[in-house]
């Protein structure tokens, strides 16, 4: 076990595992573990890795040698070795001594005394690898000590590949499968896993779909993935058109078991092979041309290359797992593999299986069946299925004699898959001379994703400009994409001219994904939300809608959401997620992501995170860079309300730093990201932070999106941390603009933000009239509008602006309903507002465990809760709006209530009763 471990990755939980029993046999409590889990999976490098950890530990190791089974107690002796030996105790019974074999209960005892007798304080660590293939005299004596250590300080650790199947002794097997044994069962790697793995290999960046891929490939097996990392490049593990190979030395095993097989059966193997993992066995014997398929299987059954399984329909010829079929696969000669293609595409049932086979087999162009495979990809992309779609597209390219426009429709295909740098690759083998149209499409819409927007636009427009009648589907999608591209540059009305021009033109038909919805949220953006409403009636239920009308559905719910028709929205966005399973990958993001907006406005934010999460998941994992920003700040609203302040700044970071990394001109993403990172800061009370994130914001020169209400919210929050600051004619200046444009449009949730900003602005001055007459009015917009967050924030300012006023049971009148609805949403950090605010109002209960405060009045109650928390006496006079001699008063007071003489022993005390 001393030599060091080249990669590990994974198995924290195991690890856990084996930590907690050593815990055990430290404390006297002796303990057994067993690792199970086929070769390769990882058992021996799980146990060197927890012995590398652990800490002080004695480890005896030795492991059962399959050459050696029947070398008696040769397992044992390994226990022991140089430069020591064994021990006397050991070495006096003649382990060694062929003649007299020396009886195992004697040699287990022996054993057991050297194990319990030793001199050192460390606990000890008995490692047994590989037991399936360990003598049975060793497991005899191993048995009778394990099953005797009573107070001994040991974790014994046994590892092989399966307890059901061990052939050992029956005391062994009892143990192995006892209550008290801890079974540990090793499964395949996962993608992260297997992504960790490839990074500490230098293997290079492998996408999502690649791990995936790889893990399906090797059942997750870290010996299998280490020789596949290692053997074939990363573009590969990428590229779903190429079948995977086995690792060298895998396949080597596999093709000497198939090598000591007859000619008939070998060929019965190499049809299985094309045909799949598993197939009828009839079917391979028509391929095969073999006469006795029955006889062909039973031998290949028994060299350990086929397995057999029943059907209905009969016997099943299936490899035992995948590497087996690509090693066999992969040593099919060109000519061998072509022939038997083909004579699968006339055995195999199935269209889709019978043109697989068709193409495999054809040795060069073939424009007859480049022209049905387009057709076919056509056909799935209008279907949403464009993983196949993508396959089809680029093997009829490759098999067309003009192969660029197909490759850029594959390049489309992948993209709407998410399959980002797949796309990148194909997109990058375009031929220089292909017709500038083909080539600005798929350079345009890779960048498009890529966030990369102005080489997007100046690729799209070369499209749109240099398509002629044979590339107007192109000049379809292209215009499309424009479209996509100038809501994303917050360009509202040039996002419904390019949306128009795509719908107008001759190739519209090509045109897939977005129409409608650029057009409606075009609109939307640019101030005319209504008319844009006006277009969508008459639209049909999601489950029974076309592309077209979906597309019009996440558009119409988007603009009702922002127009404060949250049940409108929430039921067009619901119904376009839960009908959305065969659209895009990207149109699926953006539903999910508007779904999250929507039910975070409507108070529903449990279910609002798990949109949102969703969303910014897919962003990463499709590299969807275009709209990561957007997603990452949808997400991390309900944590940073909720007081969540890791996952909350784990997504604030992250659209931050997406939407820095995309183009300067993608405003859209950026007055996402800074009015995420605002919520965060305003829920954390940091005022001048809140000004800090939205300082980009000011400079922006653009309209849309930025500024029309209901899109984006920010200049709430603007005007609020202004106010706080003390710098009022900065927040007139905004709030004046803010009140303008809501009025003009009649957005209620604009107006309540606006109302609640003002009632605060006029309290600042000391205009106590218009300030109640503010929070009034807001209370009714928020009301209406049914947005339980922006009523609490007005019940808790408006309670606030009364409790200063003196006015203390109004004030906890409306920050007891404030209190109750933040409660509702568990917005956490809102909710301590509220008691700090009724605790100033001398009105609040003291809540059971806060035994220290029952002792203090209310104001000595608030000024002592805010000292604990750390606050300065001038922090606590800012925040209860009262002298620093007042609050020096009632501290003074707290302290000698409650027998203390510093902050320290104040904040220990009401810690340790709850308060």
């Amino acid at each position: 076990m001393a030599e060091p471990i080249a990669m590990f990755v994974g198995r924290d939980h195991e690890l856990r595992c084996l930590g907690e029993e050593l815990g055990r046999a430290r404390a006297g409590l002796p303990r057994l573990v067993v690792v199970e889990g086929p070769a390769g999976i990882g058992k021996t490098s799980l146990v060197r890795r927890f012995l590398e950890t652990c800490g002080p530990a004695d480890v005896l190791f030795t492991d059962g040698d399959e050459g050696e089974q029947l070398l008696p107690y040769g397992t044992l002796t390994r226990l022991f070795c140089a430069p020591h030996g064994l021990p006397p105790r050991l070495a006096g019974l003649g382990l060694d001594d062929r003649a007299r074999l020396p009886d195992p209960l004697a040699v287990g005892a022996a054993l057991l005394d050297v194990v319990s007798e030793r001199p050192r304080s460390e606990p000890l660590c008995l490692i047994v690898d590989d037991v399936h293939w360990a003598d049975e005299p060793t497991l005899r004596a191993l048995t009778f000590c394990l099953r005797r250590l009573r107070v001994d300080r040991v974790l014994a650790v046994l590892m092989l590949r399966d307890a059901a199947a061990l052939a050992g002794p029956e005391g062994l097997l009892r143990l192995v499968t006892a209550g008290t044994t801890r079974r540990l069962r090793l499964s395949g790697l996962r993608a992260p896993e297997v992504g960790a793995m490839a990074g500490g290999l230098g293997a290079g960046p492998v996408s999502q779909r690649g791990l995936a891929r790889l893990v399906a490939h090797t059942e997750g097996v870290p010996l299998h993935l280490r020789a596949l990392l290692e053997e074939v490049p990363a573009a590969a593990l990428d590229d779903l058109g190429q079948p995977l190979p086995a690792p060298r030395s895998y396949g080597l095993l596999v093709l000497g078991k198939v090598t000591r097989c007859a000619p008939p059966v070998r060929e019965l193997v190499s049809a299985v092979s094309v045909l799949g993992l598993s197939c009828p066995l009839h079917l391979a014997a028509g391929v095969a041309g073999v006469e006795r398929p029955l006889q062909a299987l039973e031998e290949a059954v028994r060299e350990g290359v086929l397995l057999e399984r029943s059907s209905p329909r009969g016997p099943v010829a299936a490899f035992a797992h995948p590497l087996d079929r690509a090693a066999v696969y992969r040593d099919l000669g060109p000519a061998h593999r072509s022939a038997l293609h083909a004579r699968a595409a006339l055995a195999a049932e199935g269209e889709q299986a019978r043109l697989r086979h068709r193409i495999e087999a054809v040795a060069g162009p073939s424009p007859e069946l480049a022209a049905e495979l387009a057709e076919l990809g056509r056909a799935q992309v209008r279907l949403g299925a464009f993983g196949s779609a993508a396959a089809h597209l680029k093997a009829a390219a490759e098999l067309s004699g003009d192969p660029a426009p197909l490759a850029a429709e594959a390049v489309e295909a992948l993209l709407l898959d998410g399959r980002v740098e797949e796309a990148a690759r194909l997109t990058a083998s375009l031929p220089e001379r292909a017709h500038p149209a083909v080539r600005g499409y798929a350079l345009g819409h890779l960048a498009m994703v890529r966030g990369q927007v102005e080489e997007a636009r100046a690729h799209l427009v070369t499209a749109w400009e240099r398509a002629g009648a044979p590339e107007s589907g192109l000049a379809a999608r292209a215009a499309q994409q424009l479209a996509l591209l100038c809501l994303v540059k917050a360009e509202g009305r040039q996002a419904a001219r390019w949306a128009e021009c795509a719908r107008n033109s001759p190739g519209h038909r090509f045109s897939i994904d977005y129409n409608r919805y650029t057009l409606l949220a075009g609109l939307g953006v640019s101030g005319q939300i209504d008319a844009a409403l006006a277009a969508t009636t008459g639209l049909p239920s999601p489950s029974s809608a076309s592309i077209a009308e979906l597309d019009a559905l996440l558009g119409r719910g988007v603009l009702r959401t922002c127009s404060d028709d949250l049940p409108g929205g929430l039921a067009d966005l619901s119904g376009a997620v839960a009908a959305c399973g065969e659209r895009s990958v990207p149109f699926r993001m953006l539903a999910m992501a508007m779904l999250g907006q929507a039910e975070y406005r409507a108070g529903r934010w449990d279910d609002a995170g798990l949109h949102a999460e969703t969303a910014a998941s897919v962003a990463d994992d499709a590299d969807q860079r275009w709209l990561s920003p957007v997603c990452h700040a949808l997400a991390a609203l309900v944590p940073s309300a909720r007081g969540d302040w890791p996952a909350a700044q784990a997504h604030v970071a992250a659209a931050l730093s997406a939407s820095r990394g995309a183009s300067v001109d993608a405003v859209a993403s950026l007055a996402y990201a800074c009015s995420a990172a605002a919520h965060l800061a305003a829920a954390r009370g940091d005022h001048a932070r809140t000004v800090e994130a939205l300082d980009p914001l000011l400079a922006v020169k653009v309209h849309d999106v930025v500024y029309e209400p209901g899109i984006v919210q920010w200049l709430d929050l603007l005007v609020d941390a202004l106010v706080a600051l003390g710098e009022l004619d900065r927040a007139e200046v905004q709030l004046a603009g803010m009140e303008r444009l809501a009025g003009r449009r009649g957005r209620r949730s604009a107006l309540a933000a606006a109302a609640r900003c003002r009632g605060a602005l006029h309290a600042a001055r000391r205009e106590n009239d218009p300030a109640e007459a503010a929070f009034i009015a807001g209370l009714a917009q928020a009301g209406v509008a049914g947005l339980p967050f922006d009523e609490a924030r007005l019940r808790l300012a408006y309670g606030r602006f009364l409790r200063r006023l003196g006015r203390r049971r109004q004030a906890q009148t409306q920050l007891d309903l404030g209190l109750a609805l933040f409660a509702r949403l568990g917005a956490l950090p809102y909710m301590d507002r509220c008691e700090r605010e009724l605790s100033a109002c001398g009105l609040l209960r003291a809540e059971p465990g806060a035994a220290p405060l029952l002792r203090l009045t209310p104001q000595e109650q608030a000024v002592a809760r805010l000292v604990a928390t750390g606050m300065t006496n001038r922090q606590v006079a800012r925040e209860l709006v009262l002298s620093v001699k007042t609050i020096e008063y009632h501290l003074g007071n707290a302290f000698a209530k409650l027998g203390v003489s510093s902050r320290v022993a104040l904040t220990t005390k009401i810690q340790a009763g709850g308060g």
